[in-house]
């Protein structure tokens, strides 16, 4: 089994089912180092699962963080490259992070269901990262939020195509604009997630949810790709839209930049790092 610096994996054959996770190595976000090796895994993937002696029906994605699925963008980043009006690296963080969510999204090409277990705090980019699955399982503590207007900006990384596929207007609308945080009950409720698991008990519910969709699994399968051939999502619309943010990163004022200041230094008391 290839080893990464960024993800650590785990294949269960028997289950056909793979896991892989975050590392706790620094701040839970997506930062470019990330991204980068992201490409290697989702190319590593789909050879090592194109062997027909390797089953896979799940991908599930996770964290190693304590308390934390994913804080989203690497704000720093963000900061120094609005700063120094670096449109070019921001262009490239962005259109990495597009490559990350839609392959997600598309299953890395192979034949199977995608889920995110999140048994933490998923904000910004990585509330998007766990829209881009097909099945969310959350445990109760969880928190999501879309925070980017707290800073005058828009979440960019395909937020906007995922919410307007999975939701009413009015209730995408409030999520996208409100800024507020919401718990995984309220999320279960819209049908963003599909099962609420006890503190502690994600991988117990993983279990119990792949066994019941196992049982009917080809249903399963070609109901997620009936509803993506409904509602088809195409690499081009996410790009054009994550290109807007780019624009909009650039037209942000020292005001914005400030509060998004404040929001890396909370994250670094939230995530334990140092800044």
């Amino acid at each position: 089994m290839k080893k990464f610096n960024c993800f650590s994996i785990e294949y269960y054959p028997e289950h056909q089912v793979l896991i892989w996770k975050i590392k706790d190595t620094g701040m839970p976000n997506f930062c470019i180092k990330g991204l980068e090796e992201f490409k290697e895994f989702a190319i590593w993937i789909k050879e090592y699962f194109s062997d027909p002696t390797r089953p896979l029906r799940y991908i599930v994605s996770a964290s190693e963080h304590d308390g934390i699925y994913n804080m989203g963008g690497d704000l720093p980043f963000f900061l120094a490259n609005i700063r120094s009006g670096n449109t070019k690296q921001l262009t490239r963080y962005a259109h990495l992070c597009i490559d990350a969510i839609y392959e997600i999204y598309t299953s890395f090409g192979l034949p199977a269901l995608t889920i995110a277990l999140v048994e933490g705090n998923a904000y910004g980019g990585g509330l998007e990262c766990a829209l881009a699955h097909d099945y969310s399982i959350a445990e109760e503590k969880a928190k999501f939020c879309l925070p980017e207007n707290k800073f005058n900006l828009f979440p960019g990384m395909g937020a906007y195509s995922l919410l307007f596929r999975k939701l009413q207007a009015k209730d995408a609308n409030a999520i996208l604009k409100d800024g507020k945080i919401y718990k995984a009950e309220y999320l279960h409720g819209l049908g963003l997630i599909e099962k609420v698991a006890k503190d502690g008990k994600a991988i117990m519910a993983l279990h119990t949810f792949l066994k019941k969709i196992g049982e009917r699994f080809n249903f399963e399968y070609y109901h997620i790709q009936s509803k993506k051939k409904v509602f088809p999502l195409q690499k081009e619309e996410l790009l054009k839209i994550t290109d807007l943010w780019v624009e909009a990163c650039m037209k942000t004022s020292i005001q914005d930049l400030r509060r998004m200041e404040i929001l890396v230094y909370a994250q670094t008391r939230k995530a334990k790092v140092a800044v």
